[in-house]
């Protein structure tokens, strides 16, 4: 009796042991399925940044020299003055080129070499867009040319004032294109020649015009 009855509680005791552990296991199981990881979701985002810039084109011109004489004339020449006049012109950053435009002052109603009230008409009596000068008859007019000073876009000369030899442009009072080019340029140079004419009944006096040259952009 007393060996069965200790095999029982040797039983007993080894069966609680199991049943502790199964419970361990258990619980620990419980734990693991019911934890839960949430889900995060993101979306992608984007953001566009405007950049902007002015570039300003920058046009100057300059002349030479302040004056040129043509001293005494008389009716049995042509004469040339002295010196002639270069204007620089340079238009940086400006894409369609710059424009070199010339005008005179003359009588301020008409173009020519003025002494009140005297006019030799500019280049001739019919204000003809060119003229070609003879001595003994009143004519007064330029002749344009370029040099190959400076850099970048070409210029070129209107046929009017395009002449050699004798032949000249006529002047007028309000401007016109004297030079042109068609893109950017640096130093570009223009060569002006002054000549003029009288006749034997043009009053004497003290001749004179005021030429104005100036530089736009395209």
């Amino acid at each position: 009796m007393e060996m069965s009855n200790y095999e029982g509680k040797f039983v007993y005791f080894a069966l609680g042991i199991v049943l502790t552990a199964f419970a361990v296991i258990w619980f620990g199981t419980a734990a693991t399925e019911t934890v839960i990881v949430p889900d995060y979701a993101s979306a992608a985002t984007s953001s566009a940044v405007t950049v902007s810039a002015t570039v300003s084109a920058v046009i100057s011109c300059s002349t030479n020299n302040a004056s040129t004489d043509f001293e005494t004339l008389t009716d049995s020449v042509i004469a040339s003055s002295t010196p002639n006049a270069s204007t620089t012109m340079s238009c940086s950053n400006s894409a369609n080129g710059c424009t070199l435009s010339v005008k005179d002052a003359g009588s301020g109603a008409n173009p020519g070499l003025w002494s009140s009230p005297n006019l030799i008409e500019s280049p001739n009596g019919a204000y003809s867009a060119t003229a070609t000068l003879s001595a003994g008859v009143e004519g007064f007019g330029i002749q344009a040319t370029t040099t190959a000073t400076g850099s970048g876009g070409t210029l070129g000369v209107p046929s009017r004032y395009l002449q050699t030899g004798n032949t000249v442009g006529g002047f007028l009072i309000t401007d016109t294109t004297l030079a042109s080019s068609t893109s950017p340029s640096t130093n570009k140079e223009v060569v002006v020649t002054h000549k003029a004419a009288i006749a034997t009944v043009t009053p004497g006096g003290s001749y004179s015009d005021t030429i104005t040259y100036s530089c736009t952009a395209n």
